[in-house]
């Protein structure tokens, strides 16, 4: 029998003990929202470092960019809580960027939540706002005082000039020596996607890229919440939490939730290999429902004999380079597997660019040229939800999918499991 990992509790002795438990247990995972706690930020000790060292550096300012999932929001929001700086007091304001935001109705909602003589700071801007009014605004704050502000979802801010003139920003808050803090957070492959200025601020901007989350860390967050909850998991069923959430914490805390529920409605401590199949179900039908719409779009054609169910699935368990980019070869191995019989890559190269059209609710982008073309998912929370189905379907194993795992992209994932 495999191992478990967690901390015995005491069983529930009562209906009504099992029940309360379980109401627990989906209170412990938060699949659909940012972590707000930082004691429930399990793992990113290395991130948390360093943007802590930016708060105490005057005069530095940070950027955390990275795919969407990966948990930059939860990070962004709880961090402050484990800076420890004597007499000084931590001021974290985060506010969410929208489409269509300019620079002043970013900052206007930024000093609604500041205060200054009893009243927000917002009422003494009724029109325009300039970056000079924000760094005389965040000099205000009193010597003890460290504001942080957090610029979160900033890749939706669609205004180039309002994206200008943040960067215009942090560099006059950095040549005055400002002792303030300001943290972009969005979804990009690089610093540029979210900031064409740069290069001109790059001395005062820390870059902090969050990557995929490690097997370990993602051990972390299941055992950090079954714990208080007195519950174990075997190991095997541990490993296969963390092969099929394709290092995003969403899809760790959505697996855990879902399974602890499933062995607690079983009246057992114990999380096992069934409470995860028992789950599967649920945990498909929990995923957002426009990754579903998009995934049944891209799959559905009135010809029997197609097979654009096997190329996604082959997507989705194709090796991929740091960007998470694989070519069409890459799908042979994969797609004969599934299709039993070779599968060269004149069989499906037209599939693929039709996984990029409107049409086939484009889970897929295409880049490069023609014979160099390579492909990812637009969507990185499409991947474990195209592996989901695909065991639920009976189509692959857990097997193949811990192998997937193994040899992820991110070259430290390897050995892990």
């Amino acid at each position: 029998m495999s191992m478990a990992f967690g901390v015995p509790g005491k069983t529930p002795t009562t209906h009504e003990d099992w029940q309360r438990r379980v109401l627990d247990a989906l209170d412990a995972f938060s699949p659909g929202a940012p972590i707000d706690e930082a004691s429930l930020l399990a793992g990113r000790s290395s991130q948390i470092d360093r943007m802590i060292e930016t708060v105490f550096q005057r005069g530095q300012h940070a950027i955390l960019y990275g795919e969407r999932g990966v948990g930059k929001s939860s990070l962004a929001n709880t961090f402050s809580a484990k800076v420890v700086g004597g007499a000084r007091i931590i001021t974290s304001v985060p506010v969410n960027c929208h489409p269509s935001d300019d620079f002043s109705r970013i900052w206007r909602n930024v000093f609604r939540r500041l205060s200054r003589e009893g009243k927000p700071v917002s009422e003494y801007y009724p029109s325009e706002i300039y970056p000079d009014d924000v760094v005389v605004e965040l000099s205000q704050f009193s010597l003890n005082t460290i504001p942080i502000i957090i610029l979160d979802e900033f890749d939706k801010l669609m205004d180039q000039k309002a994206r200008n003139l943040v960067a215009n920003t942090i560099k006059d808050l950095s040549d005055r020596s400002v002792k303030a803090t300001i943290i972009l957070v969005g979804v990009a492959d690089s610093i540029g996607d979210l900031i064409d200025e740069h290069q001109s601020i790059s001395r005062c901007l820390h870059q902090i890229q969050m990557q995929r989350m490690m097997p370990s860390e993602l051990k972390e967050i299941v055992s950090s919440r079954l714990g208080p909850l007195g519950m174990l998991i075997r190991g095997d069923a541990l490993n296969h939490v963390v092969s099929l959430s394709r290092g995003l914490p969403h899809y760790t805390h959505l697996f855990g939730q879902q399974a602890a529920k499933k062995a607690l409605e079983a009246k057992t401590l114990v999380i096992d290999l069934e409470h995860l199949d028992a789950a599967l179900p649920d945990c498909i039908e929990r995923t957002d429902q426009m990754l579903r719409k998009n995934y049944h779009k891209a799959v559905s054609s009135p010809r029997r004999e197609n097979i654009y169910t096997e190329v996604l699935l082959a997507s989705a368990l194709a090796p991929v380079d740091d960007l998470g980019y694989f070519a069409p070869a890459d799908l042979r191995t994969p797609l004969s597997e599934l299709l039993l019989r070779d599968a060269p890559v004149s069989l499906y190269g037209q599939h693929l660019k039709k996984l990029c059209e409107n049409d086939r609710g484009n889970p897929l982008e295409i880049t490069g040229t023609d014979r160099k073309f390579r492909y990812r998912f637009v969507e990185p929370m499409m991947q474990p939800f195209i592996l989901m189905n695909g065991l639920k379907k009976g189509l692959i194993t857990r097997k193949q999918i811990e192998d997937l795992a193994a040899n992820h992209y991110h070259s430290a994932i390897v050995g892990e499991l």
